[in-house]
């Protein structure tokens, strides 16, 4: 940059009309001047150097706009690759070390919920129910203020253990342990109070796990300095491939209901030129080496012949585009006093893309929209004030005339590094009541609470807490000693030699006793479970059993049987004592003078559709399935 000053015209050693001094004052003079110089050679070093403002006044004033511009979105580019490659080394640490997180889902019932749950099953006279088993349920929901699910897990690497519970007034119901290894496929889980064995869905037994190779997360294969050098080196694509820029030192931007003054560089582009810039963005790629090595031997998603085999054909295509040089862009970046872009618009006659963000005193807006044909189809606009830290505002989102608000009261940032805030947001949707949503953190977790409010009934509130709890490793188990299921076992085990049913039965009965019924309820509770639990129970040996006994059909007595006949829209004609037909001759006769032969072919049809072979074979495909779904189950 030294190359636009020249700071000798600003030192000359004599001045017209002006006495030569004596070589004694001289000498004192030039020592002072010398100092002088110096100082303020060195302050306006170190000005320029601390003060955004400062450098970019300076550069907007004496660099060539191409220089200017270059100069402005290297010192952004550079400035967001620091950025990024801070907070994604402490994502890679994260990564590495480990973490554990917790979550929960807590339901809190209302009064009103309960009443109407009790109304839909009972009836709206249930206080005053004489039934037992109804005065029963009466009770649990009375004594019924909470239920959560959650859990808390580590994962590291390719690994995830953890625990999960579910819990009913604050009192446990279930406590489990579960376990992930995406190395292999393995999925494990038990419940310690069925037993200690851990049950193992070996799904990598039946994949091929070298074509899983390298499929996990990018952040295992780059790292933060190579995040932020292909930033820099991709801008660095994009301001050599720009020239012939404008610069405007002070426009007036209109930013929702604001105007600001920005500094807006112009650069123009036609057909071809884009094209040129799309391939030299494709060469940069295809000598990129971090990016190829990723691909190629991180990730195995192609060969390096394919890989550059691909980018060439792709070169070669951009370089030999047909291009209309009336087709033409133009792309504005809109620069604040400090050398931070604030905002682009790219737009020709018809079509526009902006974006843009702008204060004004405490106003925050930004505004980003997607024009075409002079026609807004999709904007999104900021709102918001800012209060000592605070943000309050709203987001509106429209999509080709339908639009959707965001308000927010008192949004902070609580833990910046786990993205931890409060606010108070209300999503406005059309044709939908407001759903108020309540963010809330002491900085260690943070609460998202609801409250379940429709057309002025109180559900109850929902609230799911998440927490980041720092580094850890999980605990894996091993397949040795574990129950297997794998869709690879010739001969594949049922859950019933993993956990027999009459233990199963007993652990729902504790169940349920927690929940508040009473031991016959609860018995019979456990009964029908078990039933479920054990398929066969419900796999009937006929078709009469399995259609009408089992399902609610006729009673015993009037049971339908395969040699009952039914009458077919053929034979059958309603609202008539006797039927005509028509003899082989074409002579209408009744029933009564009908001597045909009653065992021919013709006749038949009128027997048992279900004794036909096509029935027989449905009816055996059915209890088939039956029975391969429980020995699966």
């Amino acid at each position: 940059m030294s190359e636009n000053i020249n700071l000798n015209d600003n030192f000359d050693n004599s001045v017209s009309g002006v006495d030569r001094v004596s070589k004694k004052k001289g000498k004192k003079i030039a020592i002072i001047s010398g100092v002088t110089a110096v100082a303020l050679i060195g302050g306006g070093t170190a000005v320029y150097n601390l003060s955004d403002f400062v450098k970019n006044q300076v550069n907007l004033r004496i660099m060539k706009p191409e220089n200017y511009y270059s100069w402005v979105v290297e010192a952004n580019s550079k400035n967001f690759a620091s950025d990024v490659k801070e907070k994604y080394a402490k994502a890679k640490s994260k990564a590495e070390n480990g973490q554990n997180m917790s979550m929960s889902l807590k339901y809190s019932i209302s009064d009103e919920a309960k009443d109407l749950a009790l109304t839909e099953i009972i009836g709206e006279d249930y206080r005053n129910t004489s039934s037992g088993e109804e005065k029963n349920l009466v009770e649990i929901f009375d004594n019924l203020s909470e239920i959560s699910i959650g859990g808390n897990s580590d994962f590291k690497d390719n690994s995830i253990a953890g625990t999960f519970f579910a819990s009913w007034n604050g009192e446990n119901l279930i406590n489990g342990d579960m376990a992930f290894d995406y190395g292999n496929y393995d999925f494990f889980l038990r419940v310690p109070e069925l037993t200690e064995q851990w049950l193992c869905m070996a799904m990598g037994d039946s994949i091929n796990l070298e074509d899983l190779k390298g499929r996990g997360n990018i952040i295992n294969y780059l790292t933060p300095e190579e995040l932020e050098d292909i930033i820099i080196r991709y801008t660095d694509v994009w301001n050599k491939s720009v020239e012939d820029i404008e610069i405007e030192k002070k426009e007036t931007v209109d930013i929702c209901d604001i105007s600001v003054e920005y500094t807006v560089v112009s650069a123009e582009f036609t057909e071809a030129d884009i094209y040129e810039l799309a391939k030299d963005f494709v060469t940069e790629l295809r000598n990129d080496s971090t990016i190829k090595n990723i691909a190629v031997n991180e990730m195995g998603i192609c060969t390096e012949e394919e890989y550059n085999s691909e980018l060439d054909d792709l070169i070669t295509e951009l370089s030999e585009q047909d291009s209309d040089d009336d087709i033409k862009m133009t792309f504005n970046t809109y620069i604040d006093p400090n050398g931070d872009i604030r905002g682009i618009k790219l737009f020709d006659d018809e079509d526009e893309f902006f974006f843009a963000m702008g204060k004004d005193g405490e106003n925050i807006r930004g505004e980003f929209y997607v024009s075409e044909n002079n026609s807004k189809d999709v904007s999104i606009e900021l709102y918001a004030d800012e209060n000592k830290g605070k943000y309050s505002g709203n987001l509106d989102i429209m999509v080709y005339d339908e639009e959707i608000s965001v308000e927010f009261t008192d949004y902070e940032v609580v833990n910046e590094e786990n993205g931890y805030v409060n606010a108070g947001v209300n999503f406005i949707i059309p044709d939908i009541d407001p759903v108020h949503v309540d963010f809330t953190s002491d900085g260690n977790s943070q609460d998202i609470s609801y409250n379940i409010n429709v057309d002025g009934t109180d559900y109850g509130t929902i609230v799911l807490n998440m927490a980041m709890n720092g580094a850890s490793s999980p605990s894996m188990p091993s397949k040795d000693g574990a129950f297997i299921i794998s869709d690879a076992m010739d001969s594949e085990p049922t859950l019933f030699d993993y956990i027999p049913e009459d233990k199963m039965k007993n652990y729902l009965y504790d169940i349920l006793v927690k929940i508040g019924f009473n031991e016959e309820l609860a018995e019979e509770g456990s009964d029908l479970f078990s039933n479920i639990y054990n398929v066969s129970e419900y796999v009937p040996e006929t078709y009469d059993d399995y259609l009408y006994d089992d399902f609610g059909g006729f009673d015993d007595d009037e049971a339908f049987t395969f040699d009952q006949p039914v009458e077919t829209e053929e034979v059958k004609i309603e609202n008539e004592t006797e039927a005509e037909t028509e003899d082989s001759d074409g002579v209408w006769i009744t029933d009564e003078e009908d001597t045909s032969d009653n065992d021919s072919e013709e006749s038949q049809q009128v027997a048992d559709p279900w004794q036909s072979e096509e029935a027989q074979e449905i009816i055996s495909d059915i209890i088939d399935s039956a029975e391969t779904l429980r020995n699966q189950t």
